[in-house]
């Protein structure tokens, strides 16, 4: 096991123009992979490329003003990728020019997400459902960078519609950089068990680097998902209660508990400082409840965030808790 993650922890990718290494990647994730996030996660390190929250492609061109808060970032978290969703070509294109000229350093087009309210609009794993429309929007996208492109995708709607092979060779052939691959259907939500046989066999078919996500949470399933032969390593909801999973996954080292306290303290000063009062405050229960499941005697922290009706009372929260750890 030890010769093979330090292996993996030492390899270098190219995605595009861009060097990656070691090749893990921090995933979009909706109301968490936030400019502050991100920058706990580099600060943890063990991490490649951060992504972006998902960013609707019609309210960024529309001028949003919630949309405004996903596009601040910090020189610290660069490599930084945007991941952009929608179902209009033309404004997709137009939304990833705006990004690049932002300066991210890659843009990701959202083919996978499951979400009804994504699917529903058109979006998401909805463009496995409609091979053109997702090769007109990667090729527009495609036109206007020069930056690179990835695409994020599942296997299909459902085990009998499998088409990742297929919008696979599309990216591949109209210049798409890399491709990440969540190995379950749009139907299987979370539920089940990634396939691996499906990763590995879009691996084998394309040149260009395809990298695994779906169920790592440990060393062992690190080493399931090397398996496939994949590039790089996508993760979302076990670095949402682990920001420090990278490190861990690839050093096999614990976070020290004051380590973890100093840092969560200060991403949440950092939260007060960035966002409005309302903002802020489910910011931080959010985060709070995810990281207490990592936390010794983290129920209590739970328990207690239910009365806490602003950030301060959240910080409040955290803090008592720290004291009564330090305390001892």
């Amino acid at each position: 096991m030890k010769n093979t993650i330090e292996e993996f922890k030492n390899k270098k990718i190219k995605i595009g123009s861009l060097e990656v290494s070691p090749p893990t990647f921090l995933a979009p994730i909706a109301d968490i992979s936030d400019s502050v996030f991100r920058q706990i996660v580099k600060e943890f390190g063990g991490i490649g490329v951060v992504f972006s929250e998902m960013i609707s492609a019609d309210a960024l061109t529309r001028g949003c003003k919630k949309t405004s808060f996903m596009l601040n970032f910090d020189f610290s978290e660069k490599p930084l990728f945007f991941q952009i969703v929608g179902k209009e070509p033309l404004r997709m294109a137009m939304a990833a020019r705006m990004l690049e000229d932002l300066g991210a350093d890659g843009i990701d087009i959202n083919m996978g997400c499951p979400s009804k309210n994504v699917t529903k609009s058109g979006g998401g794993s909805a463009l496995l459902m409609d091979l053109k429309k997702a090769e007109e929007i990667i090729r527009k996208v495609r036109k206007v960078l020069s930056i690179p492109l990835t695409i994020k995708i599942r296997a299909g709607w459902n085990e009998n519609n499998l088409v990742y092979k297929e919008i696979g060779k599309i990216a591949e052939n109209e210049g798409v950089d890399a491709v990440f691959f969540h190995g379950r259907t749009k139907k299987q939500m979370y539920s089940g068990n990634v396939n691996y046989e499906w990763i590995a066999d879009l691996k084998s078919r394309l040149k260009i680097p395809v990298i695994g996500n779906g169920d790592i949470v440990g060393r062992e399933s690190l080493l399931k998902m090397l398996e496939t032969k994949c590039d790089g390593v996508m993760i979302a909801r076990a670095a949402i209660k682990k920001p420090w999973i990278f490190k861990e996954l690839l050093d096999n080292e614990k976070v020290e508990i004051e380590k973890l306290i100093e840092i969560i303290e200060k991403q949440f000063k950092r939260i007060m400082k960035i966002y409005p009062e309302n903002l802020a405050k489910h910011k931080m229960k959010l985060f709070l409840s995810w990281y207490s499941r990592s936390l010794p005697k983290g129920k209590s922290i739970r328990l207690q965030l239910n009365d806490a009706k602003t950030s301060k009372e959240v910080l409040n929260v955290f803090e008592n808790y720290r004291n009564s750890l330090l305390d001892k």
